[in-house]
């Protein structure tokens, strides 16, 4: 758990805005890369369901 909560070693130097922009930045970060993942995600299914797969799916187990 470590590695996803490190702190900067100036945090507490640094002003307002700067530990403002770093949050934003996390936050942003963190955002596109769950839309990436999802994205993925939607791209296997489909390409998944355009293989077939949900065909043999619905024929054998009516599901799909």
């Amino acid at each position: 758990m470590t590695m996803f909560r490190r702190r900067d070693a100036w945090w507490e130097q640094d002003g307002k805005a700067a530990r403002a922009r770093r949050r934003q930045q996390r936050v942003v970060s963190s955002l596109a890369f769950m839309i990436a993942i999802a994205a993925t995600a939607g791209a296997a299914t489909m390409w998944w369901l355009q293989l077939g797969v949900g065909a043999v799916l619905h024929a054998r187990l009516g599901i799909l």
